[in-house]
């Protein structure tokens, strides 16, 4: 296996997979350049992190993946300053407003794809329990893999169901991004995976590597990296999640 992920900040990271490198949901606005998370309980603006590399760093790129629209995903930094002629892969709801952005290259993944000898397989995902699923709008996750480098699963802003359940009995990734700060709205509604999820998927499909992102960054993520790494030291369970920094390496 062969693949390497360097975490950016938030959801953000590039995986390089076949010599190929796919930034992950840009978000790359300065320090509070953008507006509050509605219907939360904060007023903080956003993102409450720099970034860790230079904006020059992300001319590099050869694609984009995009797993929904929300601000902190894809935020107008990233669509000013991004290459328009590098593939972006999405899912279908988003690909109009991909295009009305500029970006030339759209390609709206219903089930499956295959891009550069990569395989992109598209997850269906539920970003809420109840109305706050139809208020957030659909989100995916993507599953990216070759024979030789291995798979994996970057799981998007999804909650822990059955479906995903049977994805990492079934699928078995060698590797999982999962976003696990344990997002709130309003009334405590849970939007994203917890600290209990990462134990679940451990326990599911031990051999996949997990990275846990999406901490310390964005006003409504009330779950830190050190409150998750005591969580996992705490329970010995060091081993079964990365918890990186903003622009660490991971390297498998």
């Amino acid at each position: 296996m062969a693949i390497s992920i360097q975490h950016i900040r938030n959801a953000t990271s590039v995986v390089t997979m076949n010599g190929k490198k796919i930034l992950v949901d840009p978000m790359l606005s300065d320090v509070g350049d953008l507006p509050p998370v509605p219907f939360t309980r904060t007023f903080r603006r956003n993102p409450l992190t720099p970034l860790p590399v230079p904006l020059q760093f992300f001319a590099d790129m050869d694609a984009i993946l995009l797993t929904h629209r929300h601000f902190d995903h894809l935020d107008k930094k990233a669509i000013s300053v991004l290459n328009k002629n590098i593939p972006v892969f999405c899912q279908p709801e988003d690909q109009a407003f991909l295009q009305a952005a500029d970006f030339f290259k759209v390609q709206a993944i219903h089930d499956s794809f295959e891009w550069c000898g990569i395989q992109l397989k598209r997850i269906k995902g539920q970003h809420a329990q109840g109305l706050a699923a139809k208020l957030l709008g659909p989100v995916s996750g993507f599953i990216m893999g070759t024979p030789a480098d291995g798979s994996i699963y970057i799981v998007g802003d999804c909650i822990y169901t059955p479906a995903i359940e049977k994805v990492f009995r079934e699928s078995k990734p060698d590797i999982a991004i999962l976003n696990t700060p344990r997002a709130q709205m309003l009334l405590g509604t849970i939007i994203t995976m917890t600290a209990e999820d990462i134990v679940r998927v451990a326990q599911l499909s031990p051999a996949t590597k997990i990275i846990a992102v999406h901490m310390d960054a964005i006003s409504h993520c009330t779950f830190k990296r050190q409150q998750l790494r005591a969580f996992l030291k705490d329970r010995s369970l060091e081993h079964a999640a990365i918890v990186p920094d903003d622009g660490e390496v991971i390297s498998f």
